[in-house]
């Protein structure tokens, strides 16, 4: 019962809300033409009204504010390229930057377009000249993918000892050297350390 007539008082609560608010603006209306009218009669022009100071003032906050916004992201932006994703080397030295291409993740060690193809996990900042060299002259005659063991993006996939046994990226942990052969997405050869020289 209460509900029903609280129903039944609400239109007439609207009429009388939306009567003052007309009300309201015909005033505020009828202020402003009278302000016109007034001030023609004595013969003064009227003022045109100057924008706040404060509107100038938020407007130049907000202004900051975007730019901050921009600089904060540009510094994520160049901060993870450099030290977790690596794709920007700008502290690298000419000979890293050459050792480092097709470098790949990982998570994609399975997932080549290659039949057959090795794939060389080293620590991309280490001076392992004599073996990365080795490693290079395979690559001559064979695909080769190199994976960086010091990203953190690989970290899920390298261990203290590595599964030779591997099928699945669930499955595969390696230490770091280690060169694996795949042939149509299974491990068919795998070496750690100083074994990479017997598949040299």
């Amino acid at each position: 019962m209460a509900i029903i007539s609280f129903f039944n008082v609400l239109p007439s609560l609207q009429i009388k809300v939306i009567f003052v608010i007309i009300v309201s603006e015909e005033v505020i209306l009828m202020g402003r033409e009278l302000r016109r009218k007034q001030a023609k009669k004595d013969g003064k022009e009227l003022k045109i009204e100057k924008v706040d100071e404060s509107d100038k003032a938020s407007l130049r906050d907000f202004a900051r504010m975007v730019a901050i916004l921009a600089v904060i992201g540009c510094l994520v932006y160049i901060l993870s390229g450099l030290f977790i994703t690596r794709e920007l080397n700008w502290f690298s030295d000419k000979d890293n930057a050459n050792t480092q291409t097709n470098a790949i993740l990982a998570s994609a060690t399975f997932r080549q377009n290659a039949e057959e193809y090795y794939v060389y996990f080293y620590n991309f900042n280490e001076d392992k000249a004599e073996l990365t060299t080795a490693v290079e002259k395979l690559s001559e005659k064979n695909t080769l993918y190199r994976v960086d063991t010091s990203s953190d993006l690989n970290a899920n996939y390298i261990g203290d000892k590595g599964n030779n046994k591997a099928t699945t990226l669930d499955e595969l942990k390696v230490v770091s050297p280690t060169l694996i052969k795949i042939v149509d997405g299974k491990i068919v050869e795998y070496y750690e350390n100083s074994e990479i020289y017997k598949a040299l």
